[in-house]
């Protein structure tokens, strides 16, 4: 069979040109989309942003999703310097309480029992990052409380330092956020990470965090408030938890 083309060879021509245009103009697009490298000032600029205060308390609630279950709720609130981070059942059954300010607490609800501060188990996080600093990064901020040192790499990095913990952050601008949290800082490869995105302004709407042996878990924002006003709940008194510290 003979198959005649009565269009002539330009049509096919100019069609094969505008394939080769089109694949031009998309490796050029992807090149494009390469994030821009941050000067010194621009990084100094940055970590001036995103190390401001917080404008009020922060109340925030959370859909929680881990490997076992994903109908969990987080919330957290803070009043100053302290707060409050609870885990809950999807209709309000709260699970665990983690509470930090002059000293951390940690409440097994499900047991009825308080574990050593030290020790986060029953956290999603597992103690990674101190709860301050999660509390900061949740609000928009770098993950730094009071005390903790900043510094900030010749390739455009940032590296917060703690007592007993520290991260590399990685930045992005227009406007002003944080994008990936790696720890402990220098450590390669991290043995923890956090992705953050769906961003408004500098406050992460999504976060996706793992650790150890394919461990993980994901935040996605349900709804945040500032200057709430309240006083932190109290603490129930419970004993210690036997034989799981």
């Amino acid at each position: 069979m003979i198959v005649r083309f009565t269009g002539g060879l330009r049509p096919l021509w100019t069609f094969a040109a505008g394939l080769g245009l089109v694949a031009v103009l998309g490796t050029v697009a992807c090149r494009s989309a390469a994030p821009p490298v941050l000067s010194p000032s621009d990084m100094k600029a940055g970590v001036a942003s995103l190390s401001r205060p917080f404008p009020g308390d922060l109340a925030a609630l959370y859909q929680l999703t881990v490997p076992s279950s994903g109908g969990l709720r987080l919330s957290i609130v803070t009043h100053g310097e302290a707060g409050r981070l609870t885990i809950s059942e999807p209709f309000g059954s709260a699970l665990s309480v983690a509470a930090w300010g002059p000293t951390t607490e940690v409440l097994d609800l499900r047991h009825g029992c308080r574990l050593d501060g030290s020790g986060r188990r029953d956290l999603f996080w597992e103690g990674h990052m101190p709860l301050a600093e999660l509390a900061r990064l949740l609000g928009g901020r770098l993950p730094a409380a009071a005390g903790d040192r900043i510094e900030i790499e010749p390739g455009g990095g940032v590296i917060v330092r703690g007592t007993g913990w520290s991260c590399r952050v990685t930045v992005a601008r227009d406007p002003w956020r944080v994008t990936r949290v790696n720890g402990p800082a220098g450590t390669v490869p991290p043995s923890w990470r956090i992705r953050l995105g769906r961003h408004t302004s500098s406050l992460p709407g999504f976060l996706h965090a793992e650790w150890g042996h394919g461990k993980w878990a994901e935040l996605k924002l349900v709804r945040l408030e500032w200057n709430t006003g309240e006083e932190l709940p109290p603490l129930p008194d419970l004993p210690p938890c036997s034989g799981r510290e």
